[in-house]
């Protein structure tokens, strides 16, 4: 695993800029003109919310930073990605309170810090969100060992 967070954002970042390419690209070949723009808002979406990902977001601001209409992000992100881009924001929000969980310290740290820095606001939500996507409690990501543990001895 990487154990420089800011070199692990960066790599996750690129790799999304390339998913979206890939996905866009593979868009009916009759419209490249709506592929190209399409691929284009996507770039731009994912742009913003790398930049303010840790902000309070809504659809009407992110819409007017990326210059389309609500409706044309919403049929991008489902085109492209599968789901609305307020299940994309929250999925990567998500992934984003996982990954500081497993970094954190379970004794200066908790579960409700964690999921604040990340907006989210209602804990009980949080949680249940979380357990339904990761299969397991936030509390008990955060009191595992961190990852940056270094590997087994190998001479034992």
């Amino acid at each position: 695993m990487i154990e420089r967070p800011e070199i692990a954002r960066a790599l996750e970042q690129e790799m999304l800029h390339a998913i979206i390419h890939c996905l866009a690209a593979n868009e009916a070949d009759d419209h490249p003109r709506g592929r190209h723009h399409h691929a284009a808002v996507m770039v731009r979406f994912e742009e913003a919310l790398s930049k303010r990902i840790d902000q309070k977001l809504n659809m009407p601001t992110l819409c007017a930073e990326i210059g389309v209409a609500e409706r044309t992000l919403r049929m991008c992100c489902t085109e492209i990605l599968g789901v609305s881009p307020t299940r994309y924001l929250l999925l990567q929000r998500l992934n984003k309170a996982r990954a500081a969980l497993r970094r954190a310290d379970p004794s200066k740290s908790s579960v409700a810090e964690v999921a604040r820095n990340h907006q989210f606001l209602e804990l009980g939500r949080f949680s249940v969100t979380y357990r339904t996507t990761f299969g397991e409690s936030p509390s008990t990501t955060l009191q595992r060992a961190p990852q940056t543990q270094a590997p087994p001895d190998e001479g034992a």
